[in-house]
């Protein structure tokens, strides 16, 4: 498969790399895909070639695959001493990156595929009204928000704040989330971004660290419809029940909720957080998501 690179040079000035996956005609739309926190783009398409990415292009889908800040291409990194916020995330990364696909692939529906941190940034950005033209959709794989009061559970509440005051502790010590040298992920993470995921924890408010936009109110301003992800084995991360709490949010936009484990969709498997984008094992779940896109944006009965 033929690719490309390009940047995207966003408000703030950081410049961010973006892979171009180009479509199997016939041409369906453009999928803007974003990646969890603590890894790259890279985890979008494993095995490569045969991932979700690969998967969705070979299907018709124009996908591009940004690297956020600080991170692959998208340097400096965290561990080169650069820092960031999740505000950045949300006023500046996706919102430039949809704008260039818009402007790139004028007149084709687009949709922003996020596994777990770019979801949630994307539904933010466009709650807050970020994006000039909001996606026509979004597909959430492993997306929730930790706060206390979305967590149902006294003993996960437990669990997730001791988590939260853990990261606080390793931010402190390194001064930045050292997610190589503790083995959470191939990508450390900036310490203000880290202490805003912290803050959105002990505060049990998702909002922007001025506290002039509710993150968490916006998602109502969210309008387009929903493909909602969660695994069976994600007992933590995006736990089901957490999860749905979060999604129903959501109250202006029709969202399909789907809880997936063996047996589902012809799965051999129970997907967690992660193996729901990167095992390839979770094939069906993806060429679902094609049905899903096919009914939602295109009209189409049963897909191809």
């Amino acid at each position: 498969m033929i690719q490309e690179r390009f940047e995207v040079v966003v408000e703030d000035g950081w410049c961010l790399d973006v892979l171009y996956l180009p479509a199997t005609e016939p041409v369906r739309g453009v999928a803007l895909l974003g990646h969890a926190m603590m890894v790259d783009r890279r985890s979008l398409d494993l095995p490569k070639g045969k991932g979700l990415a690969s998967t969705l292009a070979a299907n018709g889908w124009e996908v591009l695959l940004p690297d956020l800040r600080g991170r692959g291409a998208s340097g400096p990194s965290a561990a080169q001493g650069a820092d960031w916020a999740y505000d950045d995330l949300v006023r500046y990364d996706l919102p430039a990156c949809v704008a260039a696909a818009r402007q790139r692939f004028p007149g084709l529906p687009l949709v922003v595929v996020g596994h777990s941190l770019s979801g949630h940034v994307s539904a933010a950005a466009e709650g807050a009204g970020y994006y000039g033209q909001s996606p026509d959709a979004h597909v959430f794989f492993a997306v929730n928000m930790w706060a206390p009061s979305l967590e149902p559970l006294w003993w996960r509440r437990r669990l997730k704040g001791l988590a939260a005051w853990g990261l606080g502790v390793l931010v402190m010590l390194f001064g930045r989330f050292p997610s190589r040298w503790i083995r959470m992920g191939p990508v450390d993470e900036a310490a203000t971004y880290m202490r805003d995921i912290v803050r959105f924890w002990t505060e049990d408010q998702w909002k922007s660290e001025d506290g002039s936009v509710d993150y968490q109110e916006g998602l109502a301003e969210v309008s387009g419809p929903v493909l909602a992800w969660i695994g069976v084995a994600d007992r933590l991360l995006a736990q089901v029940d957490a999860a749905r709490q979060w999604t129903d949010g959501l109250s202006s936009a029709p969202v399909d909720f789907r809880l997936v484990g063996r047996g589902d969709l012809g799965l051999a498997f129970d997907p967690d957080h992660m193996t729901l984008v990167t095992d390839e094992r979770a094939r069906p779940v993806w060429l679902e998501t094609v049905r899903w896109l096919d009914q939602r944006l295109l009209g189409s009965s049963d897909g191809d």
